[in-house]
């Protein structure tokens, strides 16, 4: 097949290290194990955002929240709540090239429109699951829409009937039917609810990993006497300061367990492919839209913080005669950024005007590159407090984070992996490298058309006033 089928699996909120292919001690990932034997592990994706409705509108769009305007998420009465149709540009170059488009799960995109609107043929929504559930009287767990509390309980409904199995039975009916249709290829999106809290999981799921056995994570005892302001509040906001590790474990514990509940039902769902003879044509991807601290730090959650837990996400990608078997790539990746461009590459679109990704192509087939960034410039606009901006760029060595109203953020990542002392203040001999990391990070600025590159903050970045005198003001979202 000249164009393949693309399956696109998107899990919410889950961090990298729960996968064995990426180093999970105790999590157990046997499928996307599986998978990254039979294809290619990205080991620098990040998410151009650690929130879900703006990374997930970058994913139609190929440019950064501050270019599409879905800054925060669009059930929290954001500035726009919704990524208008117009602005996808994505799902109109599928249909032109002849695909079948079909989504299952979460979308999270729009408060107004669903993926019909968007030029998808087929939708089974979280809601519908909720609808199906009710119709077996089968009851929902009290905690089963609990955001405000992070939360976990056994679902008594069993894994047939669980979420992330009738998520996976909708994927398999489409892949069913759009292989009986005809010779279109076609582009199917699996979105799964969890692990996002609140963890709601069937036996023996969330019996799997019994929280004794559980250690602490590295960085868990962060006094962040020397961080932002914001991360104590977040301590405040969601009751952890005083929450004891024995407290954290049967929470990080169901997490675990859903994430090897969706790990069994991508498995089913990539054994379907294999008994319909479909997976030699279909290139399949596997990542999530941001991680999860998820007791790191002490902190719940992953907004107004930019750590590697939510930011440096896991991407698996096989594509049978492609992607060599077993690679693991390098390169850097802004993950949806990059699968925008990616999917328009492998359909023939080419890149439009504006695109802030870049194709992978070359990479899945081990071509050289030039030029390829050897940094991740990422975002953060803010959430359930509010705007808060924030911006963080990292490499293999440092990760810079600039708050627009706090204390800045330097790690030396060699030094201290796990991101326990800033060094923003007080950066000593790595001094040079900090005032690199910002003249960088203004270039990033100015390459995206960032709102951010203004007179104000490069003056701030740089101490260079005719750099930023040479600033634009507000550039207007295109659409």
């Amino acid at each position: 097949m000249s164009r393949p089928n693309i399956l696109l699996i998107v899990t919410d909120q889950q961090r990298r290290d729960t996968v064995g292919a990426f180093g999970s001690p105790i999590c157990r990932t046997p499928a996307m194990d599986a998978l990254a034997a039979q294809g290619m592990c990205f080991d620098r994706a990040y998410t151009p955002v650690g929130l879900c409705s703006p990374v997930r509108g970058s994913l139609f769009t190929g440019t950064y929240p501050h270019e599409h305007g879905v800054l925060n998420n669009v059930s929290l009465h954001p500035i726009r709540v919704s990524l208008p149709a117009v602005a996808d540009r994505l799902t109109p170059a599928l249909r032109e090239a002849g695909y079948r488009r079909g989504y299952v799960g979460k979308w999270h995109v729009s408060e107004r429109d669903t993926p019909l609107d968007f030029g998808f043929e087929d939708y089974y929504s979280l809601g519908d699951y909720v609808a199906w559930r009710r119709e077996k009287n089968l009851p929902l767990p009290e905690t089963f829409w609990n955001y405000v509390t992070q939360a976990a309980e056994v679902d008594p409904a069993g894994v047939e009937n669980s979420r992330p199995a009738w998520l996976s039975d909708r994927a398999i009916e489409l892949i069913d039917k759009y292989s009986a249709g005809g010779d279109a290829p076609f582009f199917l999106r699996l979105d799964f609810h969890g692990p996002h809290f609140p963890n709601v999981v069937p036996e023996p799921y969330m019996s799997m990993y019994p929280p004794a056995e559980i250690p602490p994570w590295p960085n868990f005892d962060d006094p962040l006497t020397d961080k932002p302001a914001v991360q104590r509040i977040k301590l405040r906001h969601w009751d952890t300061a005083t929450r004891p590790w024995s407290e954290w474990a049967p929470l990080v514990a169901a997490y675990f367990g859903e994430i090897s509940l969706i790990d069994s039902q991508v498995g089913r769902v990539l054994g379907h492919l294999d008994e319909k003879g479909l997976t030699d044509d279909t290139l399949v991807i596997w990542t999530t839209d941001h991680g999860d601290t998820c007791g790191s730090h002490r902190i719940c959650n992953k907004d107004y913080t930019m750590y590697q837990e939510i930011y440096r996400v896991p991407m698996i990608m096989r594509w049978p005669g492609v992607i060599a078997p077993a690679t693991r790539t390098s390169r850097y990746s802004h993950h949806f950024l990059d699968l925008f461009a990616t999917f328009r590459d492998v359909v023939g679109a080419g890149l439009p005007e504006g695109c802030h990704g870049r194709s992978l192509l070359p990479i899945l087939r081990g071509e050289p590159v030039a030029d390829w960034s050897e940094e991740a410039f990422c975002q953060f606009h803010g959430c359930h407090m509010g705007l808060y901006t924030m911006r963080m760029l990292c490499n293999d060595r440092f990760s810079y984070i600039y708050h627009a109203n706090d204390i800045d953020e330097f790690y030396d990542l060699e030094a201290d992996p796990h991101e326990l002392r800033n060094l923003a203040e007080n950066p000593g001999a790595l001094a040079p490298a900090l005032v690199g990391m910002k003249d960088r990070m203004v270039d990033w600025m100015e390459a995206t058309a960032d709102h951010l590159h203004n007179e104000w903050t490069v003056m701030w970045l740089t101490d260079d006033p005719a750099r930023a005198q040479r600033a634009p003001g507000r550039r207007r979202t295109a659409w």
